[in-house]
C-alpha cells in the first residue's frame, strides 16, 4: 500500500482510472475518477481489525551519548521499558543502531560537539542478560498477566549529523548514514541513500530548517515563501516507496509548532501527485526528562519488526504530542495523564461519512486545506462540512493528556479532477554543497591523505575502541544486571517516571 496505494484514489474500485505517480517516471497531470459512489475515501485504517490487532507505544527517535545525548545507552533502555514503551529505536545521530548488548560504533566528531553531554565517556550497553529480560517482557505485564517485552529496533540512525540547519532524516531499516557527514539543506542524499539500502526515511522536524517560527507573520509563511513546500515534497515524490512520511510534532514542540500547518500545504502539493506522506511523532530526547514528551502509537498485528515497517509504510499509526502548542494555544505547555485512544474509525463513501470513537478525549477537531477547521465532533459528513474543492481531512484529539493525530484521509468526489502542478526542487546553497560533497566522496576514496583524515574525524574513537577491545577479552564494563522478575530503575531516573 503506502503512498500510491494508501491514497486510495479508487484503487480497490474497479471503475478508478487512476494512475499513480512511479519514481523516475512522469507524473500525471491530473488525477480523475469514476466510480459508482459519490466519494472515494482513501482510508489508512481500512485494513485494521479494531478487534484483534494491537495498539503498541512506540519510541523511534531517541539519542543516548553515543553521538549528542547525555545519557547512557544502557539507561536509556531502561527508562523506556519502565515508561510501558513497547518498541523502541536508538537513532544517534550518524551510528547506526545495533543489539542493545553490543558497543555501537560511533562518530567522534558528533560525540566531541557534544563534549558537555557526553563527556566521551566509554558507551555502556546492557549486558546480554538483560537485553534477554527485556525483549522478553520479564518484569511487566499485559492486562491479561501475559509478560509484556519491548521490540528492538535496530539499524536505524538519524541522518544529515554536523549540518547547520538541522536538516535530519530518520533512516530505518538500512546499514546507510554509518559516519556519513550530512549538507546543509538538502534531503535528497540521505533519503536516495536510504532508499538505494533497501530502508525507510521520515523527515525529521521540517520546522528547523523552514523556521517559520522565526517570521513576524507565520501563519503566512508558506503563502509568502512557497519554495520551502517543494523543497520537501520533491524527494517525498520521487522516492515515494521509501520516504515514508513526515516528523510533524517533536519534544515539547518549540521548533515544530507550524508544522501541522506546513504538512497540510504539503498534502495539498502531493495528494494530486498520488503521494500521501505519513505523519509521525517522538520525543527526541536528549537527557532526562524528554523521554515520553511524543510518541507514536501502531497498530499491528504482532510485536515483530516486519509489522512494525508494514505500519510505517502503510500508515496504520497515530502520533501523540504531551505538547502541541498550534493546537491548543501557547498556554498549553504539556499535557498530563492519559494519552486519547481511538478504538475504532468506520468510513462509509456511500454516506459520504468518517467517524471516530475515541476515549481519554475532550473533543475531536478536522482540519482541511490551509490547516481550517471543518468541524468538531465524532462524525464529519463530507457533503456538509467539506469544500468541494477540498481532496483531504485529517483529524486530530485533544485531551488532558496530550494530542492524538490521526492520518489523513483523501477525499474524491464522484467525477472530481485533481491537477497535479509540476515540483521542483529549488536551487538553494545546498545545490553547490552536494557539487562538493561529490568531490569528498571521490577523494575520500581515491586520495589516501584524505581517507585518513575522513577516518580520523568519523571512525578513529579511542574512547570506544578500547571497551571494544576489552569486550573481546571478555572484560567489557557493564552495569550490574537486576534480578529476573524486577524492573531496573536508576535513582537519578525515577523522577522522568514521576513528571512525564
Amino acid at each position: 500500500m503506502k503512498k500510491a496505494l494508501s491514497i486510495m484514489l479508487a484503487l480497490g474500485m474497479m471503475f478508478s482510472v487512476v494512475t499513480v505517480a512511479a519514481y523516475a517516471e512522469p507524473v500525471p497531470e491530473a488525477v480523475s475518477l469514476e466510480s459508482a459512489l459519490p466519494f472515494t475515501i482513501g482510508n489508512a485504517y481500512a485494513n485494521v481489525c479494531w478487534d484483534t490487532w494491537n495498539q503498541y507505544k512506540a519510541q523511534l527517535h531517541v539519542h543516548t551519548d553515543a553521538s549528542d545525548g547525555s545519557v547512557p545507552i544502557n539507561q536509556v533502555i531502561e527508562v523506556h521499558y519502565s515508561l510501558n514503551y513497547d518498541i523502541l529505536a536508538i537513532t544517534d545521530h550518524m551510528v547506526v543502531g545495533v543489539p542493545w548488548d553490543q558497543i555501537p560504533h560511533t562518530t567522534p566528531l558528533m560525540r566531541l560537539v557534544e563534549l558537555n553531554r557526553t563527556g566521551m565517556r566509554p558507551l555502556r550497553p546492557l549486558t546480554s542478560e538483560r537485553r534477554e529480560q527485556i525483549t522478553t517482557g520479564v518484569g511487566r505485564y499485559w492486562p491479561d498477566g501475559s509478560p509484556r517485552p519491548m521490540l528492538e529496533v535496530t539499524h536505524a540512525n538519524e541522518l544529515n549529523g554536523a549540518v547547520f540547519r538541522q536538516n535530519h532524516v530518520q533512516g530505518f531499516f538500512s546499514n546507510y548514514g554509518q559516519g556519513v557527514l550530512g549538507v546543509t539543506l538538502d534531503y535528497l542524499r540521505p533519503i536516495r541513500g536510504v532508499h538505494a539500502d533497501g530502508g525507510i526515511s521520515v523527515i525529521n522536524h521540517p520546522g528547523d530548517t523552514h523556521r517559520a517560527r522565526h517570521d513576524p507573520d507565520p501563519m503566512t509563511f508558506f503563502d509568502r515563501y512557497p519554495h520551502w513546500i517543494d523543497k520537501f515534497a520533491y524527494p517525498l515524490l520521487h522516492y515515494y516507496q521509501s520516504a515514508v512520511g513526515v516528523d510533524i510534532s517533536s519534544g515539547w514542540d518549540q521548533n515544530t509548532q507550524f508544522d501541522r500547518m506546513f504538512y497540510d500545504r504539503l498534502l495539498e502539493r502531493l495528494i494530486p501527485h498520488g503521494v500521501v506522506p505519513w505523519s509521525f511523532t517522538w520525543s527526541d530526547g536528549h537527557q532526562h526528562g524528554e523521554f515520553d514528551r511524543a510518541w507514536s502509537v501502531h497498530l499491528m498485528t504482532e510485536l515483530t519488526e516486519p509489522e512494525l515497517r508494514r505500519s510505517m509504510e502503510e500508515g496504520t499509526l497515530f502520533g501523540f504530542s504531551r505538547s502541541a502548542r498550534f493546537e491548543m494555544g501557547e498556554q498549553y505547555w504539556r499535557g498530563e495523564g492519559d494519552a486519547p485512544r481511538v478504538n475504532r474509525i468506520t468510513v462509509c463513501e456511500q454516506d459520504g461519512t468518517i467517524d471516530i470513537q475515541a476515549e481519554l478525549y475532550d473533543e475531536i477537531v478536522w482540519v482541511s486545506h490551509r490547516t481550517r477547521e471543518v468541524h468538531r465532533g465524532n462524525t464529519l459528513n463530507i457533503a456538509e462540512h467539506l469544500e468541494d474543492d477540498y481532496f483531504f481531512v485529517r483529524a486530530y484529539l485533544m485531551g488532558p493528556g496530550g494530542v492524538l493525530f490521526v492520518q489523513p484521509f483523501t477525499v474524491l468526489r464522484q467525477g472530481q479532477v485533481l491537477v497535479s502542478q509540476p515540483i521542483e526542487n529549488p536551487r538553494d546553497s545546498s545545490t553547490n554543497l552536494n557539487i562538493l560533497a561529490d568531490i569528498g566522496e571521490f577523494a575520500k576514496r581515491w586520495f589516501l591523505p584524505w581517507r585518513l583524515v575522513w577516518w580520523t574525524i568519523t571512525q578513529f574513537d579511542p574512547w570506544t575502541m578500547m571497551p571494544r577491545l576489552m569486550g573481546a577479552l571478555g572484560q567489557v564494563y557493564h552495569p550490574t544486571t537486576p534480578e529476573p522478575g524486577t524492573m531496573f530503575c536508576p535513582v537519578e531516573l525515577q523522577f522522568v517516571m514521576r513528571n512525564s
